[in-house]
């Protein structure tokens, strides 16, 4: 087991554990170099593509075996589902996520071995994280990228965004192993995007074109209890009640399905409510369940959705379902097997692609303008693509979540670090909801600028800043370095085999 030609495996799984310490909330960015150099030097001395899917596959299970560890408080705090399935179950799904990174660098050694090997390791690694953001509806959590909020390395995200940061970290831990072992000075070129991405820190890729007050209501509904028929009314009321002196406030924010009745039977409550509101000049944006009426060509059918009332307006769908959670794959064969797959609202439809912002009015003075809002639901705010597309056409962002589900573990944090990653990305003010935290409101930099406690009723108000304009990333997303990326897998193909003409 701890033989010499065991080595380079027990480095490929150490290393991938000590990935996520480089994430939130941690934060120990040096950590995320030596985890990726140590995958690099397990790949490094490699002899045949099934050693390079065993060391990169053992990297994988490190990585989301603890990096997705909070799944577990969900299966078996709230899901249910007995320890000694739950623990199983979600190593399972922890070495399901690493064969996606196990086939990439698996097919970088089939076809160009370890020819340009420290660019195709950065190459590659790009490939299996932008794999992840799609297969089976992606699963864009974990990357490289998001260690690097507060380095020198932020500046890039507003050029290249998450992705671009984890092909420097690529490239500079394959250079630093590279270089160690040849002494080659070329290989500690990518330490130079480091001073530079220090000075873009400086650049201001948005504008702003005023404020708005913002609100937050944290309801800390107890999990256990939400979707009891007893607690709909009494969650109505916490709402409404914890609202009413934050009336005045542009736009007040309420969690995910903060509201567990269906929108179509929350509606006498909407209308006495929204009533105040207008006449305060304030809106909710609400998460709560919806479904398709009678008579209509999805009649029945379930969405997990946002509306927006009071003086503002505007309904949206969640695109990006959450599996096992939002709905269920292969539904028919595994609903029933165990408690976790029966959970509330588990059903849902997805939402239709490019819907509409909402819209919030926003008073300034005597005068009245209208704010365009984006809203994400969940881990949608994970996608870089989907908040992109939605952040082009928006003058704030909005994600609301209940990550009430996930108790005090790595998960809320890590998805709170998302959320301020996208707001780097796209130069855009973020607010954020959820049912027991983390709520904040985060500037375009990224930065917190106001929370409040987790695991309390409570609420906060704030100003926030409106902007326009587009990041250079939100321009160009990823295609460029899609191409580069690609073009250099090309040119080690080409290269490999020119080098030895016989290989398959």
């Amino acid at each position: 087991m701890f033989s010499r030609s065991a080595l380079p495996l027990w480095i490929a799984l150490l290393g991938g554990a000590l990935f996520p310490f480089a994430l939130a909330p941690y934060f120990l960015w040096p950590l995320g170099l030596i985890s990726l150099g140590a995958l690099f030097f397990a790949l490094r001395s490699a002899q045949t593509p099934t050693q390079a899917f065993q060391r990169s596959w053992l990297f994988g299970l490190g990585q989301f075996g603890l990096g997705v560890s909070w799944i577990y408080v969900s299966m078996h705090d709230h899901g249910g589902t007995p320890a000694f399935l739950a623990v199983p179950l979600v190593a399972l799904f922890a070495g399901f996520l690493a064969l996606i990174p196990a086939f990439w660098f698996w097919l970088r050694h089939k076809i160009s071995g370890h020819t340009l090997g420290w660019l195709t390791f950065a190459a590659y690694w790009l490939l299996q994280e932008w794999c992840r953001s799609w297969f089976l509806t992606g699963f864009p959590w974990l990357y490289a990228g998001d260690a690097h909020l507060f380095s020198w390395l932020s500046g890039w995200a507003p050029i290249s965004g998450a992705y671009g940061i984890s092909v420097i970290l690529a490239l500079t831990s394959a250079g630093l192993v590279s270089f160690i072992y040849q002494r080659r000075w070329a290989y500690l070129l990518p330490l130079l995007l480091w001073p530079s991405g220090l000075a873009l820190k400086n650049i201001e890729w948005t504008e702003s074109i005023g404020t708005m007050t913002v609100g937050v209501v944290q309801g800390n509904v107890d999990q256990e209890r939400k979707w009891l028929n007893a607690e709909i009314y009494p969650t109505i009321e916490r709402y409404q009640a914890d609202t009413r002196p934050m009336l005045g406030t542009d736009l007040i924010l309420w969690p995910e399905t903060a509201i567990t009745l269906l929108l179509q039977r929350y509606q006498p409550y909407k209308e006495l409510l929204a009533d105040e509101l207008t006449d305060a000049g304030s809106t909710v944006i609400t998460g709560i369940p919806f479904r398709w009426p009678e008579g209509t060509e999805l009649s029945g059918e379930y969405h997990n959705s946002i509306v927006a009332f009071g003086t503002g307006e505007g309904l949206y769908h969640k695109q990006r379902l959450v599996p096992f959670g939002e709905y269920i794959p292969l539904e028919a064969a595994i609903r029933g097997l165990i408690p976790f797959f029966d959970l509330p609202m588990s059903s849902f439809r997805s939402g239709e692609a490019h819907q509409a912002p909402l819209r919030v009015t926003v008073k300034d003075g005597d005068q009245r303008d209208l704010a365009l809002v984006t809203p994400y639901i969940c881990y949608e705010i994970a996608y870089p693509d989907l908040v992109l597309e939605g952040a082009r056409y928006a003058d704030l962002l909005v994600t609301i979540s209940n990550d009430a589900w996930f108790g005090d573990s790595l998960g809320p944090k890590q998805h709170m670090a998302l959320a301020q990653m996208r707001a780097l990305e796209t130069g855009r003010w973020l607010l954020r909801s959820t049912n027991t935290g983390i709520s904040a409101l985060v500037n375009h930099k990224g930065e917190i600028v106001k929370r409040i406690p987790v695991n309390e009723r409570t609420t906060f108000t704030a100003v926030a800043e409106r902007r326009t304009g587009e990041t250079l990333y939100m321009q160009i997303g990823i295609m460029p370095l899609l191409l580069l990326v690609f073009g250099l897998a090309g040119l080690a193909l080409i290269l490999h085999r020119k080098r030895t003409p016989n290989a398959e």
